[in-house]
């Protein structure tokens, strides 16, 4: 692979995590800017919105280098593994995702009676 190819994979890999950077950077603002009515929910909910911004820019440069890394030699047999272990990695950060946003929900809240 050429710079050329790498930008080309970086780039269409990059498009399919657009919509998820402006969800994301409009809802870091609104969180921010709401931060005074639930300063503990709305930590948690920065903490899941900030890590799946970096993860939009994460994966995809990610995902190109291990493309170059495996195929730039005659040894993919030996490589392909890395494909796994990288999705791996994505999986388990996108479960603390929705682990932080979860503790978001949650958190803060006062209790409430039933009668």
């Amino acid at each position: 692979m050429n710079n050329a190819d790498e930008i080309k994979s970086f780039v269409s890999t990059f498009a399919v995590y657009l919509p998820r950077v402006i969800i994301c950077l409009l809802a870091c603002i609104v969180v921010v800017v709401r931060w005074r009515e639930a300063r503990g929910g709305a930590l948690w909910a920065l903490l899941g919105f900030g890590l799946a911004l970096i993860l939009c820019f994460v994966l995809p440069v990610g995902q190109t280098m291990l493309q170059h890394w495996v195929f730039e030699d005659g040894d993919r047999a030996s490589r392909m593994w890395a494909f796994s272990a990288f999705g791996m990695f994505g999986s388990i950060m996108q479960s603390v995702i929705y682990l932080f946003l979860l503790l978001a929900i949650f958190t803060g809240r006062s209790k409430t009676d039933t009668a």
